[in-house]
C-alpha cells in the first residue's frame, strides 16, 4: 500500500512541476516582440486617440515596413498575400532604429501583430488587435493604411461579408471595424 501512495505522490508532484513549468514558459515567452505584452481590444474612439498620440511613430513604422526589401521578400516567399510582424525573429528584416520603433508600437498600442498585405494589389499596412467577444460572434477594430482610393474600395467590397465599417482618421489611415459570426 505504501508503494501505491508514493506512486500517486510522484504523479501529483510531476503534474504540479509540469504545470508550473508551462505557466513559467507563458510568462517568459521571449519570442514575442515585447515579452509578456498583453494584446488588447480597442474601441474606435480609443484607437483614434492612440493614432493621434502616436501619429509620427505609426507613420515611421508604416514606411519602414513597406520599404523593407527583406520583409517584402518574406511576403513573396510566404505566398499567402500577407505577412506579419509578431515575434523577435522578425527583427532580421529591419535596422536597429526601425526595430526600436516597431517595439514602441507594441508597447504603446498592444497589437496582436503588424501586417503587410499585397494579395495581387499594391501594398497596404495594417495593425491587428484583439477581438471582442459578442453574444453571437466577435468584433475587431484594426488600424489600416491604404495607398489610394482604388485599394480602399477593393477592401470595402471584400469586407462586406464581415459587416466592415471604414472610418477615415487621417490621410490614408482608416479604422476598420469588422463583425464576425464566430
Amino acid at each position: 500500500m505504501k508503494k501505491w501512495k508514493v506512486a500517486i505522490l510522484i504523479i501529483l508532484a510531476s503534474a504540479f512541476v509540469a504545470f508550473a513549468g508551462y505557466i513559467l514558459y507563458l510568462f517568459l515567452d521571449n519570442d514575442s516582440v515585447v515579452p509578456g505584452n498583453p494584446v488588447l481590444y480597442h474601441t474606435k474612439d480609443e484607437l483614434t486617440d492612440l493614432y493621434w498620440q502616436n501619429k509620427e511613430l505609426l507613420n515611421s513604422v508604416k514606411n519602414s515596413v513597406l520599404s523593407s526589401k527583406k520583409f517584402l521578400q518574406a511576403l513573396i516567399d510566404y505566398q499567402e498575400g500577407d505577412y506579419d510582424i509578431s515575434c523577435q525573429n522578425d527583427k532580421k528584416y529591419f535596422s536597429e532604429e526601425e526595430w526600436t520603433d516597431i517595439v514602441s508600437v507594441f508597447e504603446e498600442l498592444h497589437p496582436y501583430m503588424i501586417m503587410m498585405e499585397r494579395k495581387g494589389r499594391p501594398l497596404i499596412f495594417y495593425i491587428n488587435f484583439d477581438d471582442m467577444k459578442l453574444d453571437s460572434g466577435s468584433k475587431t477594430t484594426e488600424l489600416y493604411w491604404f495607398p489610394n482610393e482604388d485599394v480602399l474600395e477593393y477592401h470595402k467590397e471584400a469586407n462586406q461579408r464581415y459587416n466592415g465599417e471604414f472610418t477615415q482618421i487621417d490621410e490614408g489611415w482608416y479604422i476598420v471595424e469588422k463583425t464576425y459570426p464566430w
